[in-house]
């Protein structure tokens, strides 16, 4: 383009002054403007001049509403007939924006993803000390609606009462103290359809993809539930559109079979569900639905399905795969039951839990045991349990409260207490209270006292910072309660004598006066807070006596254990102590030391010595 042409188009650009016009659609109209003036549409303003209202009924055209029809359309009957049809016609004045000195709206517009509701939330730094505020106010607002497409004088009863209290407290305030929300309009939300459908509940746990066995269930717990299909409503939003409801597919309750003993069937309005009357897992035989609480199989597999959540159910199970060169449990399932016992041997990385457990075959080095009461015919892989009876330990790894071990070749055992009837080589023990060998006839076994690998987590300089701070907490906590009780006890008189004043006052039937109340309340309200730090102390003098119990019986722990063999001593074994304070390792190796057992003493500084063993061994 030439400088010429420029300088053409330049000479034919319109200037803009203030247009009155009519229009359905004010943004769209502002922004025609904006593009045909090359003006920015924060440069445009405008005014409401008139507006009317129509609407649409049925098969008809639009009409404009009447007094009668304005009043209709405000119903929520007509607003979610989605033949109904509303919209409205804007008389307005174009004009650019002036800049008011004493009138601003600071703030911000906000609609919820239906636009059924929008909300303008007035900034406490707006001007608003005008003249005519309400009527002001009222303009303003509708032009914000008008400016994002929704309707005026349509379901907004609430924006005129909110106006009237900003009004208000703009004249008590002189202002805003704090921000204001304006709700603008509020519409109608439609009410979602609810379609119907079976939900199979007791499948809940399972992942997807994942194959069970099973699936265990508690008593009380929901096995199906039927929801019953409902039809939703429409609704309409601040545009004056409709949102039409989805709409309700065609379902039929099934008929499901299911047995009285063990499942009931409950039934309302909305649904229908069947409930558990017993801990165990469902079945479904012949298209009835049972709880079973007893599982006989042969093996778990990748055929089977994994065996999970019933160690949190009544079910107790069976696997009878015997054969030595099959696997009971193969690699990689998962089994989970209350009671188990496992004719055969578990696979490579599979788990296994249970309350109560026996394993008749053997654990693979890469399988995870898991259970409170455990007993295992040879054991190489991981168990976590309270109490174990192992017959043959062979490099396994065991962590629990209490084990005994019939025989044991390579492996590390961690327990409070232990007990091995025939102790090989290459194992390591590591115990709190005792550890006992009946008969020792290897080497390079490790015999260690040590509170800290056996309790983990109850680290003794943990402890001691844990009390620290406690004690701190209580000094703090008597310091605010000693301020509180000061002040009761310097108003305890007057308030005693508040108190006889109110009680006579309602004997004679006289109406006491808000002040007396408000401070008898106030009294009353101390009194509740004193009474708060006390219990708040004893809570933390019990948590402080906790820590010192724990810390006591950790130290003491060391001083009172002992490890004992029956047998007599082999050379190369070592003995260990492991001190909390100083965090030392005393350490002995074992050499032809005849028939004793270790322990620590203090004399001067701890020390490991030797004592008799007879009562200890039953002789």
């Amino acid at each position: 383009m030439g400088i010429f042409d420029f300088l053409k188009k330049e000479e034919n650009k319109e200037e803009f002054s203030e247009i009155i016009l009519k229009t359905e659609n004010v943004p769209q109209t502002l922004l025609d403007i904006s593009k045909k003036y090359d003006l920015p549409l924060s440069n445009l303003d405008f005014e409401l001049l008139s507006y009317k209202t129509f609407v649409k009924m049925g098969d008809t055209d639009f009409v404009e509403a009447d007094s009668e029809t304005l009043k209709l359309i405000e119903h929520e009957n007509f607003l979610i007939d989605e033949h109904n049809e509303i919209k409205q016609s804007y008389e307005i004045k174009v004009k650019k924006y002036r800049f008011e000195d004493d009138f601003e709206i600071i703030g911000e517009m906000k609609t919820n993803k239906n636009l059924t509701k929008a909300e303008f939330v007035v900034l406490k730094s707006s001007k608003l000390n005008i003249k005519n505020l309400k009527e002001k106010l009222i303009d303003e607002f509708n032009k914000k609606k008008l400016k994002n497409s929704l309707l005026i004088n349509l379901c907004d009863k609430n924006m005129k009462e909110d106006i009237n209290k900003l009004v208000s407290l703009v004249l008590i305030e002189e202002g805003l103290s704090q921000d204001f929300k304006i709700e603008l309009c509020k519409c109608i939300d439609p009410k979602p359809t609810i379609q119907g459908r079976v939900e199979y509940t007791y499948k809940k746990h399972k992942k997807e993809h994942e194959n069970l066995y099973i699936y265990p269930i508690k008593k009380g717990e929901t096995i199906i539930e039927i929801i019953k299909p409902k039809p939703g409503t429409n609704g309409r939003n601040c545009k004056g559109e409709i949102i039409k409801a989805e709409p309700l597919l065609e379902f039929t309750i099934p008929d499901i079979a299911f047995d009285e003993k063990t499942i009931k069937k409950e039934e309302n309005e909305d649904r229908i569900i069947f409930v558990s009357l017993k801990d165990g897992y469902v079945v479904k035989e012949d298209d009835k639905f049972e709880i079973k609480d007893q599982l006989e199989l042969r093996q778990v597999n990748i055929k089977t399905g994994n065996i999970k959540g019933a160690d949190e159910s009544d079910v107790k199970m069976k696997i009878n795969e015997s054969d030595v060169l099959k696997e009971a449990v193969a690699d990689g399932m998962v089994v989970e039951s209350k009671e188990l016992i496992i004719k055969g041997n578990v696979g490579n990385k599979s788990k296994v839990k249970a309350k109560t457990l026996k394993i008749e075959g053997q654990t693979h080095q890469n399988s995870k045991i898991l259970a409170i009461e455990a007993e295992i015919n040879v054991h190489k892989g991981y168990l976590k349990a309270k109490n174990v009876t192992i017959n043959s330990l062979e490099s396994g790894r065991i962590v629990a409260d209490k084990v005994y071990v019939k025989r044991a070749l390579g492996g590390e055992i961690v327990a409070k207490e232990i007990e091995i009837d025939m102790l090989l080589s290459h194992v390591k023990m590591y115990a709190l209270k005792k550890i006992k060998v009946n008969v020792l006839k290897g080497e390079e076994n490790l015999f260690c006292i040590s509170p800290k690998k056996v309790l983990k987590d109850t680290d003794i300089k943990k402890l001691e910072t844990e009390l620290e701070e406690v004690r701190r907490d209580i000094r703090r906590v008597k310091e605010e309660a000693l301020k509180i009780k000061k002040i009761l006890l310097e108003n305890k008189r007057g308030y005693l004598e508040l108190k006889k004043t109110y009680e006579e006052n309602k004997k004679r039937g006289v109406k006491n006066s808000p002040a007396l109340i408000t401070k008898l309340k106030k009294y009353q309200e101390i009194n509740k807070k004193y009474l708060k730090f006390n219990e708040k102390i004893m809570n933390l003098k019990l948590k402080e006596e906790e820590i010192l119990e724990t810390i006591d019986n950790i130290q003491n722990a060391l001083y009172n254990a002992k490890i004992i063999n029956c047998s007599a001593w082999t050379p190369y074994n070592r003995i260990e102590f492991e001190l909390l304070e100083p965090p030392v390792t005393l350490k002995y190796d074992t050499k032809d030391d005849g028939y004793c057992g270790f322990k620590l003493r203090f004399f001067e500084f701890p020390k490991i010595v030797k004592i008799k063993v007879d009562n200890d061994c039953g002789s």
